[in-house]
């Protein structure tokens, strides 16, 4: 090799590695978007010792050529092994072949230790075959290959839902085979400190998700949307769009069930970073009726694809304190539960709608129902107009008022900081 190709190939080698050191220091993660663990398991004390002692899983584990490798090694070395065992005993007997052509060659009850080390290599021989026949099918039948046709989308929205604020990702399955018992579970993996001061770097904490308003639980037919609402016992509860953007947090989520082909058991992963999840967007449908054949149609094209909705910046925290200041404007009393859903039933049972402006804010005014402005009479009794509560205005919606048309009063109630603009 010239020297000046050994200072290129350094040159090269050395680019490589700072290119792979800076991409892994921008986004660490610990489960890799097609689910293998970024882990790696070093200084294990008497490592090789341990795995020599469970072998089999470690042939399964390893590479296919080092399998094959193996397969092949261990039939030379018995027969190699047995063939220096025949010598000896040839010698120990003085036999010697000879080119006269007559005869048979077969062992005899003169040599008796002939016939004990036939029988033992051919029990050692049946040995070989059914270990070896047991990890190639094992390695072949792995449910971890099942996995690779299990999808995860590649990214997570959020978006609201029936009122509430909820982190959404999408699961698909390739094959026309499906997933038994299939079930969804979910994990943000953080740093928190303790009250006592103790720093927890991968601190695990499950985040519970439900499919289309049942519980984990999914019937994969078809590519499922998986749910995760962000009340007050979501990890995600005080963080808003700009919180998601400066924080370091990794959301693992895991697809269980059983093959129906095979009866095993399969599992396969992913993970979305803050980087990942789409604020105010939604999914894409991806199922359609064909008339022709009378079939649905799954279309994986679009299994990615997402739209923009209009979701407030804030957090989900933030919301309901508004929800708890507009209740209270409204004269609505909120049970002592005074939980997420009972704020959002309580608004709809006064009537009242909300929007999100584009500027990040609310609008309110009045409204007057069956009302005499002249007299200030509503219904036969005369009313304060300054006393009737305010509602929400929809933008765009014709709200009908017999006679002339009344002065509006706005009023703005900040739900967002001014800084958040930026990410309208």
């Amino acid at each position: 090799m010239l020297p000046h190709q050994t200072a290129v190939e350094l040159k090269f080698i050395k680019r490589y590695r700072q290119t792979r050191y800076s991409s892994r220091r921008i986004r660490k993660r610990v489960i890799f978007k097609h689910g293998d663990c970024n882990v790696i398991q070093g200084n294990v004390a008497k490592r090789r010792r341990r795995y020599l002692q469970d072998i089999f899983t470690t042939l399964v584990d390893i590479q296919w050529r080092w399998t094959l490798f193996v397969f092949a090694c261990s039939f030379i070395l018995s027969w190699l092994g047995f063939g220096a065992i025949w010598y000896l005993i040839a010698l120990s007997h003085g036999d010697i072949q000879a080119a006269g052509g007559y005869g048979n060659r077969y062992i005899t009850e003169e040599c008796p230790e002939g016939i004990f080390i036939l029988a033992l290599q051919s029990i050692t021989g049946v040995f070989i075959q059914a270990f070896m026949v047991g990890i190639v099918f094992a390695k072949l039948s792995r449910p971890k290959k099942r996995a690779q046709t299990l999808l995860f989308s590649k990214n997570a929205v959020i978006c609201h839902r029936d009122g509430v604020p909820c982190l959404l990702f999408r699961v698909g399955d390739m094959r026309k085979s499906h997933i038994i018992e299939a079930h969804v579970t979910a994990q943000i993996i953080r740093r928190r400190v303790t009250k006592e001061g103790e720093v927890l770097p991968f601190y695990q904490q499950n985040m519970e998700v439900s499919c289309d308003g049942g519980d984990d639980r999914l019937m994969f037919i078809w590519p499922t949307i998986v749910v995760h609402k962000i009340d007050r016992d979501s990890p995600l509860y005080n963080l808003s769009a700009q919180d998601m953007l400066r924080e370091r947090f990794e959301i693992v989520v895991m697809l269980e069930g059983v093959v129906e082909s095979t009866g095993m058991t399969t599992q396969a992963r992913s993970s979305y970073l803050p980087s990942e999840i789409l604020w105010g967007h939604r999914f894409e449908s991806v199922v359609s009726f064909k008339r022709e054949t009378g079939e649905y149609e799954v279309d994986y094209t679009t299994f990615n694809n997402t739209y923009e909705v209009d979701t407030p910046l804030c957090s989900a925290h933030q919301l309901r304190e508004v929800k708890k200041e507009l209740n209270k404007q409204n004269g609505i009393v909120v049970e002592s539960s005074d939980t997420d859903e009972s704020d959002t039933s309580s608004l709809d049972n006064a009537s009242s709608r909300k929007t999100s402006l584009s500027n990040g804010y609310l609008r309110f005014t009045p409204v007057y129902g069956n009302t005499n402005e002249q007299t200030g009479v509503t219904n036969g009794v005369p009313v304060d107009p300054t006393m009737i509560p305010p509602t929400i205005v929809v933008p765009g919606a014709q709200t009908a008022s017999p006679g002339s048309e009344r002065k509006k009063t706005l009023r703005k109630l900040s739900i967002k900081e001014p800084s958040m603009d930026s990410l309208c």
